[in-house]
């Protein structure tokens, strides 16, 4: 068979956009409604496919979409617990008033819940830490440019793969590259997919991946 059976990468996004995308996802993360979202762009970063398994609770009539500060704050607020305008400030290094203000957005649109005078919290962290981000970064021949951008992806994605045509994975040193980096590989035929080899999910280091839900599919 002819290595290159893909002339275009779009025609691989086609293909793994068509496929079971629950395939990607663990357990019963993969059952759930999921959102495709092909080549978002997140700061200079552009992973040509975005899936999303979404909360049996997310509600798209009740979603917003948030500024990136308010993401920001919201970020600090799933680490570090009910926090005050104060202390938010202090460790994003923003002026309290400016957080104040996004506080109080936040606060009407229903993101936070006050406990005590200027101290909030989230609503509903258990949500917010329920969605599941996966991206994949596609290419035609350049495994090794493929896996670097996916090592990227992680600062967002729970998981991330790489996607390139079947007869290509078959070289071993492409599957020990993925396993040593932690990142999926996935076979493309002309017509399906098979994963080669799944990574084990992690906890996105970086707020990215909040900004990243309210920009695409929202959080309450």
């Amino acid at each position: 068979m002819n290595q290159n059976i893909f002339k275009y990468e779009m025609d691989m996004v086609n293909v793994l956009s068509s496929s079971h995308l629950s395939q990607y996802f663990y357990g019963k993360r993969g059952n759930r409604n999921i959102s495709q979202i092909p080549e978002v762009s997140i700061g200079s970063t552009i992973p040509d496919l975005v899936c999303i398994a979404l909360p049996k609770t997310h509600r798209q009539d009740c979603m917003n979409y948030h500024p990136e500060l308010d993401t920001l704050i919201i970020s600090d607020l799933v680490e570090n617990g009910y926090s005050t305008a104060y202390e938010i400030s202090n460790r994003l290094f923003v002026r309290e008033a400016i957080v104040k203000k996004s506080l109080d957005r936040l606060y009407k649109k229903a993101t936070l819940v006050q406990i005590k005078p200027d101290c909030f919290k989230l609503r509903n962290k258990t949500c917010l830490l329920d969605y599941h981000i996966i991206s994949i970064e596609v290419k035609l021949t350049n495994w090794r440019q493929a896996l670097r951008q996916a090592i990227s992806y992680l600062n967002f994605s729970h998981m991330a793969y790489i996607a390139l045509p079947s007869t290509l994975t078959e070289k071993e040193i492409i599957k020990e590259q993925c396993k040593k980096s932690a990142i999926g590989l996935i076979a493309v035929n002309s017509n399906s997919v098979r994963i080669v080899f799944k990574p084990k999910p992690h906890v996105p280091p970086s707020s990215k991946w909040i900004w990243l839900l309210s920009k695409t599919v929202g959080i309450m």
